[in-house]
């Protein structure tokens, strides 16, 4: 959870119950120990309206656990010391009857949570053999829970990390690469609005956090010498831009990706098409814009990439004023 500059975060199983205060450049500012906790497998945090923290320790891989629990603490900015003793939050899923089910039913580990008006809500990841993630909903107060169920959507893959922006009207799921953006909700109903599943670079990513009600802050783990990285990600495009039109993306491919200095779009319509293509910078930054006449037919069309550009990037193509397509492009140093 971000405050000005710093942001509080948390580790992962194999530690001590605690949270650490960091900047933005990564440096350890703070350490705060929960008292008289013993932490199984933290793996979300979140933040109320009144500054209280929740950090998630339900983490449950095997789908076997059934001490499954909540912290909440006071602002850790206002606790004084080096620890505190958290109010707990126990619960339990209506619909788990076997501690572990079956592996296909395996749909009982969370990593993600949020809180939003008075309630707090977390979202599955499935490791059974469906893509659907479930959400469910918990008081914000101590005490013991059944968490109602409330709600699923097709995520195709594992969700990590979650949390709504503070106006309450934007919602992202992460995941190792993509994320899905969720927009045009009324109240909790998340998944009732517009969804867009923005492709991402691969690599474990495991938080996500709104900056503002545009900017998210995103962190991989290390592994195989890969991530350990605090991201910056401006979804404003996505948030107040043009509407997309999933149906048609499907007519679209863009290769190949890594990229050197030439990018090919392959697209099959039934008539005539002018289209519009953007190349956009993690900032949100529109860097490079192409405007293309699709003929009916399949087309296939070379677009260079100028020395200047290299990281990741992402590609959108707009038609006739809709957004049909969002891909993520990864773009090499010209040799």
């Amino acid at each position: 959870m971000q405050c000005l500059n710093n942001i509080w975060t948390h580790n992962d199983s194999g530690d001590l119950p605690r949270i650490f205060q960091i900047d933005t450049l990564g440096n350890l500012l703070r350490t705060l120990d929960f008292s008289e906790m013993v932490a199984s497998d933290v793996e979300d945090i979140t933040q109320d309206s009144s500054g209280n923290y929740y950090v998630g320790d339900f983490g449950n891989n095997l789908n076997d656990r059934t001490d499954l629990r909540i912290y909440k603490i006071p602002n850790p900015d206002s606790v004084i010391g080096t620890s505190v003793t958290p109010q707990v939050i126990r619960f339990n899923y209506p619909d788990q009857l076997m501690f572990p089910p079956a592996l296909e039913d395996q749909n009982f580990d969370c990593e993600s949570m949020f809180h939003f008006r008075d309630s707090l809500y977390l979202f599955s990841k499935n490791r059974g053999t469906s893509n659907f993630c479930k959400l469910y909903r918990l008081p914000d107060q101590p005490g013991n829970y059944t968490a109602q169920l409330i709600d699923s959507f097709d995520t195709r893959k594992w969700i990590t990390s979650a949390d709504i922006s503070p106006s309450g009207k934007s919602m992202v799921l992460l995941s190792y690469d993509r994320l899905w953006l969720f927009t045009d909700f009324q109240g909790a109903d998340f998944f009732g609005g517009k969804a867009q599943e923005l492709l991402i670079s691969p690599t474990q990513k495991e938080a996500i956090v709104f900056r503002n009600d545009t900017e998210v802050y995103l962190t991989d783990e290390l592994y195989l010498f890969v991530g350990g990285k605090l991201y910056l990600l401006d979804l404003g495009p996505w948030i107040v831009g043009l509407r997309e039109y999933p149906s048609a993306s499907k007519s679209f491919r863009l290769f190949p990706n890594p990229v050197n200095n030439l990018v090919s779009i392959e697209h099959t319509c039934s008539s005539a098409e002018r289209a519009i293509i953007q190349f956009i910078s993690l900032k949100g930054q529109i860097v490079k814009e192409e405007k293309i006449q699709f003929q009916t037919g399949r087309n296939e069309i070379h677009i260079p990439v100028e020395q200047q550009f290299s990281g990741l990037y992402f590609v959108r193509i707009i038609i006739d004023d809709k957004y049909v397509f969002s891909t993520a492009l990864m773009i090499l140093q010209n040799q």
